[in-house]
């Protein structure tokens, strides 16, 4: 097949364009701090590591070890799955515990009890809805001094005992408003029970209940690292119990579990300083 001079010398103006804008495309968003390629960001410890012991809550049995189908599905394989209860009134009260950890990923959208659950033989009782947590922060402090960048906030801490040694430590808590997104199920081998499924996701140093907001918080394009995480709590309470029971149990262990959850996480802040340190080198190298 033969074509005439004007057909290819247009084919070949065409991909010079391309590849200049190709070129300028890559230029422009390293210019304007773009990351579309998100870089991972490890767990300081594993999930495993948070004591069984929380307060009043103690863990239950073994902590659930998934198949490799079921963590294909999951998307992780750093994860945790423990139940807690504690004595009141002389009954257990029983909180399943669900952390997934997810890094270094371009875009998702996190598995969500409104879809396991069901897929797991759950029928669910209308939409999901979002319940405040009543979280007791009087032991929190501010620390001025250091903001989160993106938000603009500054970073809540705690003083936390050492799991080992029991000295104080410092832990940086997630910024943020603390709910609960919360679905209500109902399982045919239990039909009076009222069993709640609800989650809160941090990601990137801040809070959400809203998954879709995880891509807002956790892909920010002016980041080069990201990583969220899914904490979930599920209670069976009986056909008595309330949404707003079911917030004030997961608060009561919240309380005691969020401190652990933040010591294995990535501490944003250093994360932040990691990304000033290497822009710094970067500079120095590739100034005159």
């Amino acid at each position: 097949m033969n074509f005439d001079r004007q057909s290819v010398t247009a084919f070949i103006i065409a991909c010079v364009v391309l590849a200049f804008s190709g070129i300028g495309f890559r230029m422009a968003i390293g210019h304007l701090n773009v990351h579309l390629r998100k870089l991972p960001v490890e767990l300081r410890e594993h999930f495993s590591s948070i004591p069984r012991q929380l307060g009043d809550w103690r863990a239950s049995g073994v902590d659930q070890t998934l198949d490799a189908t079921t963590e294909e599905t999951l998307g992780t394989d750093l994860y945790l799955d423990r139940w807690y209860i504690k004595q009141e009134n002389g009954r257990n009260v029983g909180i399943a515990l669900h952390l997934a950890y997810y890094t270094g990923m371009i875009d998702a959208i996190p598995h969500v009890p409104d879809r396991c659950m069901v897929a797991g033989g759950f029928t669910a009782l209308g939409q999901p809805f979002y319940l405040d947590l009543p979280i007791n922060t009087s032991d929190w402090e501010v620390d001025e001094a250091n903001v989160h960048r993106s938000s603009g906030k500054p970073y809540p801490v705690v003083s936390h005992p050492h799991r080992i040694t029991g000295r104080p430590q410092t832990i940086r808590m997630p910024v943020g408003d603390f709910r609960i997104r919360t679905t209500e199920f109902r399982h045919p081998g239990s039909p009076n029970s009222r069993i709640y499924a609800g989650f809160f996701f941090i990601a990137n140093g801040q809070v959400t209940a809203n998954p879709y907001n995880v891509r807002a918080l956790a892909f920010d394009l002016t980041d080069r690292y990201a990583y969220y995480c899914k904490v979930q709590f599920t209670m069976d309470g009986g056909p008595d119990m309330e949404p707003e029971e079911f917030a004030a149990r997961v608060a009561q262990l919240a309380e005691e579990v969020l401190p652990e959850i933040m010591r294995c996480l990535p501490d944003w802040l250093e994360v932040e300083s990691r990304i000033d340190g290497q822009e710094k080198e970067s500079l120095a190298i590739n100034s005159p």
